[in-house]
């Protein structure tokens, strides 16, 4: 996605990003933080999870919870993509202007509808598989799996936030 935002030319039209980059440059140094980025949440909340487990005297190891959070983060974060790839794609190739959608998708209209919908699906979906994953690999109750989980989730869109916005 990042990749084709900067054959695009787009940029970011509302907000500042968190790191110090330049606006113009944001996409294109962007694809380099982003699998690192992504990697590094999803250790983090992980680790989060298996910590708090521990407390709950649960057996399971960290692999085990690593590679199911790994799946519930693949599946969540396919929403995001729905919106994402096929606007950044039609910006690549010259069907829609990158700059001109950026700044559509934060007036009123369906633009912004489009990108709230898929949004608040990817929130959703984190908010049902991260208790899963917790459940499936800690057998913790579900009041105390999607409290824990949810914990994580904060503590992974955070994380993702400071190097992707």
């Amino acid at each position: 996605m990042y990749i084709l935002l900067s054959i695009a030319h787009g940029a970011p039209s509302v907000f500042t990003p968190w790191l110090n980059i330049e606006k113009e440059n944001y996409y294109s140094i962007n694809r380099f933080l982003l699998a690192p980025s992504m990697l590094l949440c999803w250790v983090d909340a992980a680790g989060f999870i298996q910590i708090i487990a521990r407390f709950q005297h649960t057996k399971a190891s960290f692999e085990q919870t690593l590679s199911v959070l790994a799946l519930s983060i693949s599946v969540a974060m396919l929403f995001s993509l729905l919106h994402d790839l096929p606007m950044s794609f039609m910006s690549a190739v010259g069907i829609i202007n990158a700059r001109e959608h950026e700044i559509a998708m934060n007036s009123p209209g369906i633009w912004r509808f489009l990108l709230w919908f898929f949004y608040s699906l990817y929130g959703i979906a984190f908010l049902v598989l991260f208790p899963y994953t917790i459940r499936v690999v800690h057998g913790m109750s579900w009041m105390k799996s999607i409290v824990t989980c949810w914990l994580a989730f904060v503590l992974f869109q955070l994380l993702f936030l400071l190097f992707n916005r």
